[in-house]
């Protein structure tokens, strides 16, 4: 894990000034497994949104999947990036991916 987090670190902040990266995508943060499945690094993103603005639900979940969709797109095009999740796989035994809807009152919407 150290040796992923070291290189993550370093290619991160080219992705994250990726040009075309959708404007609603930000890190929301990265945890470390030290219970449980050991060795896990978890990434969260939140691309779109869920305001209480949105009149249609489906379409913001939509909006959201189109701005993930846009910014690895953006990212994809950093060879920065590329270099370092090309590292990283080396590295990984499984990588898993998640899109999660939060709930009426979660505090990230």
């Amino acid at each position: 894990v150290p040796k992923f987090l070291s290189i993550y670190s370093q290619a991160l902040p080219y992705k994250l000034r990726a040009p075309n990266t959708h404007s609603t995508t930000e890190l929301v943060t990265v945890l470390v497994s030290d219970v449980g499945s050991l060795n896990t690094v978890y990434e969260v993103w939140k691309h779109g949104g869920f305001g209480v603005d949105d009149a249609d639900e489906g379409a913001s979940m939509h909006c959201g999947m189109e701005a993930m969709e846009q910014s690895r797109q953006a990212s994809r095009g950093i060879q920065e990036w590329r270099e370092g999740i090309a590292e990283i796989a080396k590295l990984a035994i499984s990588f898993e991916s998640s899109v999660l809807k939060p709930s009426e009152f979660s505090p990230l919407k």
